[in-house]
């Protein structure tokens, strides 16, 4: 799959974009556009996909995507049915441009300007609905005029002073290397996607990304850092996860159904990957 350059549409009636999303599912195809983004999540969850991690989102989550980062938003199967509960989230973009061309270099804003300057790699904000930083985010969406300026440089300051900060992909990414991913990494993705939850050769995969063999092999680890096998059994067991927490299923069906054919695998897997045993972490949950 292509990460598609995405361009933002500017507003002619303010110096940042904001945009609701309310849907069954959130769009799901790798992309990067050169603005900021800072989404809140109000409703649906899934696994996050970015520069060359993955993480679980859930309601209340706050991100930060620098520019030119790939990312995408896959949400959980339910959402992708006639039973989705539907999927909501409020986001802003914005430029250096945006307020001018040396406004980040105020030394006021020598917080904020390194906070932005590491977004490049992504960053996580764990709060949750109806905390402070939510509740700030969100009512972006009722402010006009320079009462949205005054909220939206309280809330890029309060973001720059949540710290430790959780970041996202261990690569630094910039627009060369968002351009380099090109079309096989989505193709990639949407084969994984799909096709997870049974036994996948890396030679399919490979088909997938038209590659012979070693070249996909190496093609995919210089993008993720991760081998092909690594990187799926991450996709099961973040599956997983979901499923130990809401569904009455037991570990070796749940094992079954993201992919895993032998439970004692899975159970080495899911420590490896998460640190804890699947019964510890659905215990912790519960």
């Amino acid at each position: 799959m292509k990460p598609l350059a995405f361009k933002i549409p500017a507003s002619t009636n303010h110096s940042l974009r904001r945009q609701a999303d309310d849907q069954a599912f959130f769009y799901d195809r790798l992309h990067y556009h050169p603005e900021w983004q800072i989404t809140l999540i109000l409703k649906s969850e899934g696994t996050l996909f970015v520069g060359d991690g993955m993480h679980r989102f859930k309601e209340g989550d706050i991100f930060c995507f620098g520019s030119n980062l790939p990312h995408l938003f896959k949400n959980d199967a339910l959402y992708y049915s006639s039973e989705s509960p539907g999927a909501r989230s409020f986001s802003i973009f914005f430029d250096q441009q945006s307020f001018g061309t040396k406004f980040f270099d105020l030394p006021e804003l020598k917080a904020v300007k390194h906070m932005l300057s590491q977004a490049n790699k992504g960053i996580y904000f764990p709060t949750e609905l109806g905390g402070e930083l939510a509740e700030h985010l969100a009512g972006l969406s009722r402010q006009e005029g320079f009462p949205l300026l005054l909220h939206f440089f309280t809330l890029l300051e309060k973001l720059s002073q949540r710290k430790p900060w959780q970041f996202l992909s261990n690569i630094a990414y910039d627009r060369a290397q968002a351009e380099s991913a090109g079309k096989r990494m989505d193709e990639v993705l949407q084969f994984i996607f799909k096709h997870y939850h049974r036994s996948i050769s890396i030679k399919e995969a490979a088909e997938a990304a038209n590659l012979s063999v070693p070249a996909f092999c190496r093609y995919f680890k210089l993008h993720t850092r991760k081998t092909f096998i690594g990187y799926l059994n991450e996709v099961r067991i973040n599956a997983a996860c979901k499923l130990l927490i809401d569904q009455d299923f037991s570990i070796g069906q749940i094992a079954d159904v993201v992919g895993f054919n032998n439970l004692s695998n899975f159970n080495r897997q899911f420590k490896k990957i998460k640190g804890l045993t699947p019964r510890a972490y659905q215990q912790f949950y519960q």
